[in-house]
């Protein structure tokens, strides 16, 4: 089959990026392709497109890349560079191919340049809304993009944590018709790049439909030697030693706890562990009040971010809930569609269990939870446990888990 130059026509209105991207790859994969067949070469075989054209074994696996692959994203990423190309235009002139075959290839490469142009205008932006055209790795290309996010962040805000751990744990209260809510905040191996810094360590609020996100309900700490009124809610046991020195804040709508200034990097790190118990939630639905959310903020760039959800079986939270990450960085998170991020990871269903699984990023996890526990009078095997884990969370982000709340008994029996 003989292919033809693609066609440009000045001034026309620009396609969209999707489509035009898959045009520019297909004319790059056919141009390719049927030129080294022209000359002998196997195009699935890097070391053939090597032997034929003098390439080096790196630029013949990325052509040989672009012609077998099916996904748009990963073509892109593999086009080799202005150097690249033009040594690999080089090695198609010496291999003495065609003239028009070689014309068409030169044609596809320059409307890979045009793309570029019209679309993004350097090609690390063009790979980026590329990603979007992904048939498969999409969790992976987040979080490439998303590790460099860490990097960034840590460097300007001056803090990171090697884990950000966040559980809570959903149990009938101890007033008819409400619930309980335990929370753990933990920041382990939380490292400052800057001595002046100080940090939040914990802001969590609890929601349902009606928008009371403001209120704040009765909370007392899980660690009853951490109960005084101007203490910070610490699980001291499982805080390294010394104690982080921690303020605490009051706000119109919010309790928060900060770290105070300190030394930077491995000498200064510390992990930070608090949790405190949420009395009098709404445990049952109404007319007004059908879903229950609760919020767990990315407070800091961290390697890892862990949020366990564990459902008491009272409760009767018959589904599964959905989980959704927005952007915070109003410091106040809304569910708001426009604000609404891309999320590739999936929530793991851990199912009901003896013992809390294991979690190596955070060895003392199993004892943690059975401490919690042990304050509310509970046994592990009571609750139904959901686990996201992301790796270079974006920061700052609010991950929420939503789920439709009981009927009251009445309306069970």
């Amino acid at each position: 089959m003989k292919m033809t130059p693609p066609t440009i026509t000045p001034n026309a209105e620009p396609k969209p990026f999707s489509m035009d991207a898959q045009e520019v790859v297909r004319g790059l994969r056919g141009a390719f392709s049927e030129l080294l067949l022209s000359i002998g070469a196997d195009p699935s075989t890097p070391g053939s497109i090597s032997e034929h054209l003098g390439l080096n074994k790196n630029l013949a696996w990325k052509i040989s890349k672009i012609i077998g692959s099916d996904d748009t994203a990963a073509a892109l990423d593999q086009m080799p560079g202005p150097p690249g190309i033009k040594i690999l235009l080089k090695g198609i002139e010496k291999a003495k191919a065609e003239r028009p075959l070689v014309q068409v290839a030169r044609d596809a490469i320059s409307e890979y340049e045009r793309l570029i142009a019209v679309h993004s205008g350097d090609r690390a932006t063009m790979e980026m809304m590329g990603s979007g055209l992904a048939t498969r790795g999409q969790q992976a290309r987040d979080e490439q993009h998303r590790k460099l996010l860490y990097q960034g962040a840590s460097y300007v805000w001056g803090a990171q944590a090697s884990t950000l751990l966040k559980v809570g744990v959903m149990l009938p209260g101890r007033t008819p018709g409400c619930a309980d809510f335990a929370t753990i905040n933990a920041f382990i191996d939380f490292r400052r790049i800057r001595p002046d810094v100080t940090w939040i360590m914990s802001r969590r609020t609890s929601k349902n439909d009606d928008q009371r996100s403001g209120r704040v309900f009765a909370c007392e700490p899980i660690d009853p030697n951490f109960a005084g009124d101007d203490m910070a809610p610490l699980m001291g046991d499982f805080c390294s030693d010394p104690l982080p020195e921690l303020r605490r804040v009051e706000e119109d709508h919010a309790m928060t706890f900060e770290l105070t200034e300190g030394r930077v990097g491995n000498t200064g790190a510390l992990t930070c562990v608090a949790g405190t118990i949420h009395r009098d939630l709404p445990m049952y639905r109404t007319p007004d009040n059908t879903r229950g959310n609760n919020t767990a903020r990315c407070e800091i760039p961290a390697e890892l971010m862990i949020v366990d959800m564990l459902y008491h079986r009272d409760l009767h939270i018959e589904t599964q809930p959905t989980v959704a990450l927005y952007s915070d960085v109003s410091g106040m998170s809304s569910t708001h569609v426009r604000t609404r991020l891309q999320l590739n990871e999936q929530l793991i269903d851990l199912g009901i269990s003896n013992n809390p699984a294991p979690t190596p990023e955070y060895p003392r996890y199993r004892s943690l939870i059975q401490a919690v526990l042990s304050r509310t009078g509970n046994d592990y095997s009571e609750f139904h446990a959901y686990r996201m884990k992301i790796a270079y969370p974006a920061y700052p982000t609010a991950l929420e888990f939503d789920y439709k709340l009981p009927d009251p008994p009445e309306a069970q029996s």
